[in-house]
């Protein structure tokens, strides 16, 4: 009886034990002097300790040719916000032998080396960056992405003086912050193919949510900062001062439409992204006599589902298998 008990107690130990560990397979990237391997699937382990710290691991990490093996960081601290997880570390480790035999493995070799790490996660998905300090470099190791900052990519089209230019596919990227806020960034904005103005940002943008649809409006007067690419020198939005910026929309999980007005130069320079019927269209949707009004994601209407996919029907997504 007493080992039946034993047995059992060990059993739920075993299963809380397990529960405690979340497995995340994502792409990685290897990023060594400027340049980038292939993304890799890869599967990262996270384990939560006794005290609410967690333990992150990266096994058998291979460089190229070159078998590094695991990189382990413990007691790592986290602050919640929304439901992700975000946090920040830097430590000393030493890297252990991988799988296979230990002396083909070149970490345990090196003794204690810095590594940095910050990243968010939820039950799902882990975003985390990794710097190593190697062998007198860094080698900076991305996995996944980012779970406060989402990308939509849609078309541009660019507007003064009633003049407009042909659509050009671009990206823009949200983030929410731990307030509740967002913040909405146009990075490496040129005028005509030839100005280059720079990154345009407005943060502390407030959103109202009806229907899964979240809508914003604001005024800021903001600074340019050069763009991300080239020369700092050769974007002109850092000698303009602060201009005025207003800035309307809508988005959802997957869809972003906005419209930027900059009033730059003597000017006012119209920016808009995206369709507004794209994200609208789910809005609006009305159902009459108990009938299923069904959307697909781009926000046309179809009259039955036929494929696998994600839908809006009567106004709620449904994931179609």
């Amino acid at each position: 009886m007493k080992k039946t008990l034993l047995t059992f107690l060990f059993a739920v130990a075993t299963v809380v034990a397990m529960a405690q560990t979340t497995t995340y397979t994502d792409n990685l990237i290897v990023t060594i002097d400027g340049e980038s391997a292939d993304p890799q699937e890869t599967t990262i382990f996270v384990e939560q300790n006794a005290d609410g710290t967690y333990k992150l691991a990266l096994n058998n990490f291979v460089l190229g040719d070159i078998q590094v093996g695991n990189i382990v960081l413990d007691n790592i601290t986290t602050t919640e916000s929304n439901g992700i997880k975000s946090f920040q570390t830097s430590q000393e480790i030493s890297i252990t032998a991988g799988e296979g035999n230990e002396e083909d493995w070149m970490g345990p070799f090196l003794g204690a080396i810095p590594v940095s790490l910050t990243g968010e996660m939820d039950a799902e998905r882990l975003y985390c960056v990794i710097d190593i300090e190697m062998m007198g470099q860094i080698i900076n190791v991305v996995f996944g992405k980012s779970l406060t900052v989402v990308e939509y990519t849609d078309n541009l089209v660019v507007t003064i003086d009633g003049e407009s230019t042909a659509p050009q596919e671009t990206t823009i990227f949200v983030e929410q912050n731990t307030d509740g806020t967002y913040k909405l960034a146009l990075n490496n904005f040129v005028l005509g193919g030839m100005m280059q103005v720079g990154n345009i940002v407005l943060d502390g943008i407030t959103a109202t949510e009806e229907n899964g649809i979240k809508s914003f409006q604001t005024s800021q007067d903001i600074i340019i900062a050069a763009g991300n690419e080239g020369n700092e020198e050769d974007w002109m939005g850092p000698f303009l001062g602060a201009i005025p910026v207003s800035l309307t929309g809508k988005m959802d999980a997957e869809r972003l439409y906005c419209v930027i007005d900059i009033e730059m130069m003597g000017q006012i320079i119209n920016v808009v992204f995206g369709e507004e019927e794209a994200v609208t269209s789910i809005e609006n949707i009305t159902v009459e006599n108990g009938a299923k009004v069904i959307y697909d994601l781009t926000g046309r209407k179809v009259d039955a589902i036929t494929t696998a996919g994600i839908y809006i029907v009567n106004g709620k997504k449904v994931l179609v298998k």
